[in-house]
């Protein structure tokens, strides 16, 4: 009996190191950090992938942004979720010209990680644009208020004022765009993008977004009904095509297809704005521009038979921030110069 108790006793003592060796594991979740896209003056979107959840459930999870290095949840961040897997942030608040650091995070209960870092500039708020038409040269100067939304704009024709358009933000969920005597009252989202336009109690016209911020459908509302009038298609946040209807909201009239460079549209100039105006897409009023530049883009009438297809060739100038100062739009027997001045 009493070698049993011995040969019991010194299994115990064995067994001891290496029950005390045993430590609880503490490991934080594992996050990469996606390339930022859809880049504007005050806004951008990111995200990342939560590829482990480590030793515990993923409580929270999305991107964190600074103007210094290295930035972590105690700086600027979104919060996108829970759990595993890929997800979509959308960084707001921004200030236009600048650069910014950006990583990954995900949080469970031993901790938060953090995915590599990633750098990108906020375009610069565009000071003025000109346009050389063959009939004469209009120029537009811009002015913005403390928020960065476009207060006001001066519009030139050849040299001369012609009128200042006014923007009014002093109601929330609401702008007001007065140019002259007339004054439009727009509904807008809490990215100060625009959802209705009000023609009046009965009449307006509804514009809808995908979930990264690009306007995909354009619907007017008359005679007690909606009449669709304008479907954008995106494709890696570049619009590929534009798709206008007729009056009965089904018969296609127009088309646009667009093909881009390898360029980045890295100041966030509006080339292919599903509203056919050179200031009212500015600011991200009627959504984000494409992130690529523009190369050519082509149109045609598919009512026809056969189809004619019209061709705009676009060439560019660029500063030494890589900011498009000069755009040549031109086709048969036509040509448009753009320039460009930005608040640096």
């Amino acid at each position: 009996m009493k070698k049993h108790i011995v040969i019991f006793a010194l299994a115990i003592m064995m067994a001891i190191p290496f029950i005390s060796c045993k430590k609880d594991s503490t490991d934080p979740p594992s996050v990469t950090t996606t390339t930022i896209t859809a880049i504007s003056e005050t806004s951008a979107t990111g995200g990342g992938n939560v590829t482990g959840q480590g030793d515990a459930d993923v409580t929270e999870r999305g991107v964190c942004w600074s103007t210094n290095a290295n930035p972590t949840i105690a700086a600027s961040k979104t919060s996108d979720g829970t759990g595993t897997g890929e997800f979509t942030s959308q960084l707001t608040g921004l200030t236009p010209g600048t650069l910014y650091y950006v990583r990954a995070y995900a949080t469970n209960s031993h901790g938060t990680n953090y995915g590599a870092e990633v750098t990108f500039t906020t375009a610069s708020l565009v000071k003025v644009i000109g346009v050389v038409y063959p009939e004469g040269v209009e120029e537009y100067q811009f002015t913005y208020d403390a928020q960065n939304r476009i207060q006001k704009i001066d519009d030139y024709w050849e040299g001369t004022l012609d009128k200042t358009i006014t923007y009014d933000w002093s109601v929330n969920g609401k702008l007001t765009i007065t140019s002259g005597e007339n004054a439009t009252e727009y509904d807008i989202n809490a990215n100060y993008m625009v959802t209705k336009e009000w023609w009046s109690d009965d009449e307006w016209a509804a514009y809808e977004y995908d979930a990264n911020g690009y306007m995909t459908k354009v619907i007017e509302h008359w005679g007690g009904e909606d009449h669709q009038k304008m479907v954008g298609e995106i494709t890696d946040g570049n619009y590929v095509r534009h798709t206008t209807y007729d009056d009965d909201g089904v018969t296609a009239k127009k088309i646009k297809e667009f093909f881009y460079t390898i360029g980045d549209n890295t100041n966030a100039i509006y080339q292919t704005s599903m509203i056919d105006n050179n200031t009212k897409p500015m600011g991200n009023l009627f959504g984000k521009p494409s992130k690529k530049l523009v190369d050519y883009l082509e149109y045609w009438d598919p009512r026809e038979n056969p189809i004619e297809k019209g061709r705009t060739n676009i060439a560019y100038e660029f500063d030494s921030k890589n900011r498009p100062t000069t755009i040549t739009r031109s086709g048969d027997g036509w040509q448009e110069i753009y320039t460009y001045e930005y608040f640096d």
